[in-house]
């Protein structure tokens, strides 16, 4: 009997074949699916809906974790109006980041950064040379 320890390594590998999986971007207009956003309580919950009712379809959902679900509209531009809605969303309610849940995947989308603050006051004086 062979030993199969003896044999080299390339030809004991099974060679696989590359799964064929379809291409489609994860943010598209066609098959529109629910948008799901993870917020930590009721109170930033109500807020996500006072801000999100102009725009979008929405209600609570409690389950695992609290989440408010948008329901996209037909057509392009809903994923800018969305990320916007989140972005104005995060920075009044002063949370770093939420997840938001979509096509069966996730994303973080954290608050914008104040950049303010890292940048050095200028000089009270002007320079002297």
């Amino acid at each position: 009997m062979i030993d199969i320890s003896a044999l080299p390594l390339l030809t004991r590998r099974l060679k696989r074949l590359p799964a064929v999986r379809r291409a489609r971007p994860a943010w598209t207009s066609e098959g529109l699916h629910r948008v799901d956003v993870v917020v930590p309580d009721t109170e930033r919950a109500a807020l996500l809906l006072e801000y999100a009712s102009p725009l979008f379809p929405a209600e609570v959902v409690s389950g695992s974790s609290l989440t408010v679900r948008l329901q996209p509209p037909a057509g392009a531009g809903w994923v800018i109006e969305l990320l916007s809605l989140v972005d104005r969303w995060l920075e009044s309610t002063r949370l770093p980041s939420t997840t938001v849940l979509y096509g069966g995947r996730s994303y973080l989308v954290r608050a914008p950064l104040d950049l303010a603050h890292l940048v050095e006051p200028a000089a009270a004086t002007t320079p002297t040379f």
